[in-house]
């Protein structure tokens, strides 16, 4: 799952470490930190034994047409991300208890804008703005309930994939097709319950405040907007069933998944109509196919794929349905292990109603290298083949883009 887990290190593994092992200036390389602001000179460890952990990171993206009829200009777009968990077992005792908060700010220029493609050059564009994201508590009951509650990210729970994460079209990290979905940037306000039968499967519910279906950003909504209900009643509900399994050899990890959606809101149809809530559905299965070095079990290198898809009702939403496919091969050149070569095909059927201008269908393909300079520091050139962007029967158009990604 994609639930928050924080790492918190003990106090005797801090007693044993030298100051020249900590991530620090007079300690170890910068080539070799993990995280771009290091060790703090050792307040970064004594607040994780305290049972705080601080994190970060700031992603940015260069992108312009490189062909096409559209506007030729370069956009510029950032997202810098602020977060703090609190182990609450270690803190006060409870059990298996997280407490976590996440803040971001997001300036620049939305690429498709000029480009005018529908389902997003990069996960990051939005508009400017600076809120509380996320901030929720999460808690277990017994060895296979889990339960969290706060504002939260819908597709940190749901509707996610692993191998489609070094991706920069927004469709490959989530369907297009789930109508106002509560995720970045507008997490919602909600209450999330697994049930996990074991460490492979599980089924996850979860209810949210669906104020974005009605118009209202909820993401720039603050501490006090936890179920509030005065300027919209609607709910978007969801629930998901999922397994994974190691594999065995050169055959690695993989995991499948089938979710469900319904939204509460009243939504205007391109037919002129107005309907009382609208569902759909997507399912997602990922696999690493092949392993370079199967006898070590922390091994990552590799080739992964994995496949996506999202279905909707096409008289309300843009999308009637979406297909994203994606392979990663980590380890590709010697001697850069933590390198990754993506390549991606994302594919949506915008709806056929007529009202809706969209005759034709988006296809893009995207084509990345991600360069981990050091392991806190990521440069990622990539270029994405849009053919009929937005679906409105105008020429193709071929954009690079390039995204640094640093972990603070």
């Amino acid at each position: 799952m994609a639930s928050f887990l924080p790492c918190m290190r003990g106090q005797q593994a801090q007693d044993l470490e030298p100051a020249a092992q900590r991530e620090w200036i007079g300690g170890l390389p910068f080539s070799s930190w993990t995280r771009a602001t290091g060790d703090w000179g050792g307040l970064r460890t004594r607040l994780e034994d305290l049972g705080i952990e601080v994190g970060g990171g700031y992603t940015a993206d260069w992108a312009a047409a490189f062909s096409g009829d559209v506007r030729r200009r370069d956009s510029w777009c950032s997202l810098t991300d602020f977060n703090v968990a609190f182990d609450l077992e270690t803190i006060a005792g409870w059990e298996r208890t997280f407490v976590y908060f996440d803040a971001y700010s997001i300036h620049g220029r939305d690429p498709s804008g000029d480009i005018g493609d529908a389902q997003g050059l990069t996960n990051i564009q939005a508009d400017d703005r600076e809120e509380l994201a996320e901030f929720w508590l999460e808690t277990w009951f017994g060895d296979h309930w889990r339960l969290k509650v706060g504002k939260i990210d819908f597709n940190s729970e749901f509707a996610f994939n692993e191998l489609g994460g070094d991706f920069v079209n927004s469709t490959a990290a989530v369907p297009p097709t789930i109508v106002a979905y509560p995720t970045f940037p507008d997490p919602a306000s909600a209450i999330n319950v697994f049930y996990h039968h074991d460490e492979h499967t599980y089924v996850g519910f979860g209810a949210f405040d669906g104020a974005g279906g009605d118009g209202i950003s909820t993401g720039t909504k603050g501490l006090g907007s936890v179920f509030e209900t005065e300027d919209s009643d609607s709910w978007f509900f969801t629930a998901e069933a999922g397994t994974s399994w190691t594999g065995g050899g050169v055959w690695g990890s993989g995991r499948a998944a089938i979710g469900a959606w319904h939204h509460t809101a009243k939504f205007v149809e391109f037919g002129g109509g107005t309907a009382s809530g609208t569902s759909g559905g997507w399912l997602t299965l990922e696999q690493v196919v092949w392993r370079e070095h199967p006898d070590r079990d922390d091994d990552s290198q590799g080739l992964g794929v994995y496949c996506s898809l999202g279905f909707a009702d096409d008289s309300v939403s843009p999308f009637g349905n979406s297909v994203a496919l994606g392979a990663t091969w980590t380890g590709l050149i010697d001697g850069r292990d933590d390198d990754v070569l993506g390549l991606g095909l994302f594919r949506a059927d915008l709806s056929d109603d007529p009202a809706a201008g969209t005759p034709g269908d988006e296809t893009v393909f995207e084509l990345l290298y991600k360069l981990q300079l050091t392991p806190s520091v990521s440069l990622k050139p990539e270029l994405q083949y849009i053919l009929e962007p937005g679906g409105a029967g105008a020429g193709d158009v071929l954009v690079g883009l390039l995204r640094i990604e640093v972990t603070f």
